[in-house]
């Protein structure tokens, strides 16, 4: 953590900051006059932006996670059926289904249309993506994960909160709830203390009608128990400097960290 001395200079700006801004745009909610001053004052008081890349850093060394491609046929517990379709012995997570595509006079490819694989969600149910906000000693913060996923560029990412399909949810994959859920378990049937609350589209290239439930929640702090290293308190202004950077944002914490208001 951070000196004493810095903590209150950072909430001293913090708050003088947002007043100056709420005489500027008086019809903002609470919520958008911080994300302005957040997005330009560093708000986390326990690691600067250096500690953060230092930490991400470290997780990708110490980490002896290994990727291997191999044929569809070799994959365990999936199965491709006789008219080429991709699927999961569970019947839960995703397909990989093939598309034709005809008349598409604005594509490239014109009038002739094209065929093409596409990976399309279980009941197109998608999933959700949960983005844990609390405030510390007075000021905003997130937690993100270091996540890995196998086709990440570079492994490992910032990611949300929380990330998970409704059949990681279901436990289709026989093991247990993603971490957090519990926070955000609510999302149809109450909007307390929900800063974002809505469907967002997902690449419809590539993903088969596919959307997320983007969440973002006020969690009071003393509730939450972080759950291993790879999770961290981060503010805005770093998640907006690893943006700037290049790579190392998944592009949905980068997707909900800009959002506002539902």
């Amino acid at each position: 953590m951070l000196q004493e001395k810095t903590i209150k200079q950072k909430k001293l700006d913090f708050n003088n900051l947002k007043d100056d801004v709420r005489k500027i745009f008086p019809e903002l909610s609470e919520f958008e006059l911080e994300k302005i001053v957040e997005r330009n004052l560093c708000t986390n008081i326990f690691s600067e932006i250096k500690d953060v890349d230092e930490w991400f850093k470290k997780i990708i060394e110490t980490s002896n996670t290994s990727v291997e491609e191999i044929s569809i046929n070799e994959c365990d517990s999936w199965n491709v059926d006789d008219k080429g379709n991709v699927s999961h012995n569970s019947g839960g997570f995703f397909k990989i289904i093939g598309l034709r595509t005809k008349n598409s006079t604005t594509r490239e490819v014109g009038n002739q249309g094209w065929d093409q694989p596409i990976i399309s969600e279980v009941n197109n149910d998608g999933g959700i993506l949960g983005l844990v906000r609390s405030y510390i000693e007075g000021l905003p913060h997130y937690l993100v994960e270091a996540k890995f996923e196998p086709g990440n560029y570079g492994f490992i990412q910032l990611s949300p909160t929380l990330q998970a399909t409704f059949s990681n949810i279901e436990k289709a994959h026989g093991g247990r709830l993603p971490n957090y859920y519990d926070f955000f378990n609510d999302y149809e049937t109450s909007n307390k203390d929900y800063l974002f609350n809505q469907w967002l589209n997902e690449d419809g290239g590539r993903l088969n009608q596919k959307r997320n439930r983007g969440l973002v929640k006020n969690v009071p702090y003393e509730e939450i128990e972080v759950k291993n290293t790879n999770f961290a308190w981060v503010s805005f202004y770093q998640i907006d400097q690893f943006i700037k950077q290049g790579s190392i944002v998944n592009p949905h914490l980068a997707r909900l960290i800009y959002l506002t208001s539902s």
